[in-house]
């Protein structure tokens, strides 16, 4: 068939799972814990999606988790199709490596199965969602290290290299949350202003991305607005 109706627009949620999202004794009230947030905002995020026309005519979402370990935690489906969303997993340690290993690999081949389905593939978009920088007691990750896979995926040689927007909270400082956006395509970068409640920032960061995937899908092209509580790093205009 051709036309609109072959096109797709993969959007993927890479969500930080690590200790500092979901830890007791820094959450001792669970409701309020990121990781307990985000499980009661993203399926209700999937259901809004699928009741946007638009968004569910060409768009397929995914949400990835990472740590440690990075894995598909929701593969990518269709929006008008959801399925279930279990609860994310808990984690330990910040790991970009493997949060980006596991993105090049999963956006490579999803793209690379949609393609020889026929549909015809926009630029994939990944809103990438974390609360500290990458490494653990005994050892930091250095931009460097992690921006070996980044750039494996995001090399300008690859047609659909991502579009990626950075979305940082709690301790991550400002130079890893513009490291982590793309450069081409231009994405964006946005960091939490101080002493803003994570429930509040989570709840404005799902409410934008249901509004970035379903504007985007009307209109054509990608935009995202700044969320409510934090402040964009970059001058781009996404």
């Amino acid at each position: 068939m051709e036309g609109s109706t072959r096109k797709v627009w993969p959007f993927y949620i890479v969500c930080d799972v690590s200790s500092s999202m979901w830890d007791e004794d820094s959450w001792p009230v669970k409701a309020s814990a990121p990781l307990s947030v985000m499980n009661d905002s993203l399926g209700l995020m999937l259901e809004e999606l699928a009741e946007d026309i638009e968004a569910s005519a060409i768009g397929r979402v995914s949400v990835i988790t990472f740590a440690d370990k990075a894995t598909t935690h929701y593969p990518l489906t269709p929006i008008g199709k959801p399925g279930r969303l279990d609860p994310l997993p808990r984690g330990s340690w910040t790991n970009f490596v493997a949060a980006w290993e596991h993105l090049r690999d999963t956006i490579r081949a999803d793209v690379g199965q949609l393609v020889e389905q026929n549909f015809r593939p926009k630029r994939p978009v990944v809103f990438f969602l974390t609360d500290g920088n990458a490494g653990h007691s005994k050892h930091t990750q250095t931009v460097a290290e992690w921006s070996v896979p980044r750039d494996e995926l995001c090399t300008p040689d690859h047609e659909y290299r991502p579009l990626v927007v950075a979305l940082g909270m709690g301790s991550v400082d400002q130079a890893t949350v513009r490291a982590l956006r793309s450069t081409d395509p231009q994405g964006a970068a946005f960091l939490a202003n101080p002493g803003e409640p994570a429930s509040i920032l989570l709840k404005a960061i799902i409410k934008v991305i249901i509004q970035s995937i379903t504007v985007s899908a009307a209109q054509g092209s990608f935009m995202v607005p700044t969320p409510v509580g934090m402040t964009r790093l970059d001058a781009g205009t996404v």
